[in-house]
């Protein structure tokens, strides 16, 4: 997952392979800001995992301080979106509830942990 953290403000995550940026309400970010187009810009997801933004029609776009057309994103990159700036990061992974195989696993292991002591206290009693 990847993100865009604004200065100041909340940050825009996404995970899919095309996110559109802009003012108008069907673009996958909706920025609302000085400068900012209707659709402004769009990152895709190359077939080789990288992620390039373009900017759309004659909006510009500037990627640490350097007005581009297109570029490929890399992790800390500044992104100007008209009057907004915004850091380019991978998200922050979030931890998940163990799942029911995984808790099934646990338990297999604790029980398999109690039964090899039994079965070295058995051994010993035997000699």
């Amino acid at each position: 997952m990847f993100e865009f953290r604004l200065l100041g403000s909340s940050s825009h995550a996404w995970s899919g392979d095309v996110l559109t940026i802009g003012r108008d309400p069907t673009n996958g970010w909706v920025l609302v800001s000085p400068g900012v187009w209707g659709r402004h810009a769009e990152i895709q997801r190359g077939p080789d995992g990288r992620l390039t933004i373009r900017s759309l029609g004659d909006s510009v776009v500037a990627i640490n301080g350097v007005a581009v057309r297109e570029s490929i994103l890399r992790w800390g990159d500044a992104v100007s979106l008209g009057a907004t700036v915004a850091r380019f990061h991978l998200a922050a992974p979030t931890q998940r509830g163990l799942s029911g195989w995984e808790r099934t696993l646990w338990i297999t292991l604790g029980f398999c942990t109690v039964a090899q002591g039994g079965l070295l206290v058995w051994l010993q009693r035997g000699r």
